[in-house]
């Protein structure tokens, strides 16, 4: 299994609305497929201000690549005071460089 790791900014949509919620700057790691497991992939984020919708998220990273996520916070970064928040995420599914698309 192959682990791959990237970083960059990107965009946090609202699932339901396609509205963009945040600009971030994110740390995604990939694994490839095996035979006996799927393709995974998830990271960390951080955003200029507080997020108040989290859970089922559509991330937009570099390259227009796209894909449906869950949110919450990391509790592990920064403090209240911090100008930047920080956050988890985790893969549902496949990262596609399709337009954006609401089937997720």
């Amino acid at each position: 299994m192959s682990v791959h790791y990237s970083g960059g900014n990107g965009k946090l949509y609202d699932k339901d609305t396609s509205k963009p919620i945040a600009k971030i700057k994110y740390q995604l790691v990939e694994t490839d497929r095996t035979q006996y497991s799927a393709k995974k992939w998830w990271g960390e984020f951080s955003a200029g201000k507080q997020l108040k919708a989290m859970g089922d998220c559509v991330i937009e990273l570099e390259g227009n690549r796209r894909g449906l996520c869950y949110v919450n916070v990391n509790s592990d970064k920064g403090s209240r005071l911090s100008s930047q928040h920080y956050y988890r995420f985790y893969g549902r599914g496949k990262l596609s460089s399709n337009s954006f698309n609401r089937s997720y």
